[in-house]
């Protein structure tokens, strides 16, 4: 991917290593930045002007169809998604009533999320001169930490969709 002249999309930003990415990309690119949370996209509106921002919540299939639409009439040069967005919790596997709801929604966020996400975005992608999608994994798909199981499991995933991906695009 050249870093610059891109028009970029990244939900997973309104905070933390997503939202430091989008700043870092902002040199010498168009950012729009992703998020369910309205109050931080106006905050973010307000201190970086430049940056556009969407309303998106990667759980949820209607909202990534409506932010892609919304992306993509603004932003028809887009040329890059960055599937940021994801959530780790703690979990105790003694008893189904303590993980599964959250095993539930790590994966819906951490994996069916990210492939939602490139399901909206990939055909107008492929017909881009150059285009890239990147996925967020970590090291604990491989060295996993004990206190949670389906993050760990999430990321590995996420690490095995992309390879095969790349292969295929």
């Amino acid at each position: 991917m050249n870093i610059s002249g891109n028009t970029v999309f990244i939900p997973g930003a309104t905070s933390g290593i997503g939202l430091a990415l989008a700043e870092a990309l902002h040199a010498g690119n168009t950012v729009v930045v992703g998020g369910r949370r309205t109050d931080r996209l106006e905050k973010i509106s307000a201190e970086q002007p430049d940056f556009g921002t969407v309303q998106i919540d990667t759980t949820d299939p209607g909202s990534i169809t409506r932010a892609a639409d919304e992306v993509l009439a603004k932003y028809p040069d887009l040329n890059g998604v960055v599937a940021m967005a994801g959530i780790m919790k703690v979990e105790d596997w003694h008893h189904p009533g303590s993980f599964l709801e959250s095993a539930e929604a790590v994966v819906t966020t951490n994996v069916l999320g990210p492939i939602r996400l490139i399901a909206a975005f990939v055909e107008h992608l492929a017909a881009q001169p150059a285009s890239t999608i990147v996925t967020v994994s970590s090291g604990l798909a491989f060295t996993p930490l004990q206190a949670t199981p389906s993050y760990n499991a999430s990321k590995a995933a996420i690490h095995m969709l992309s390879e095969p991906i790349r292969l295929q695009l």
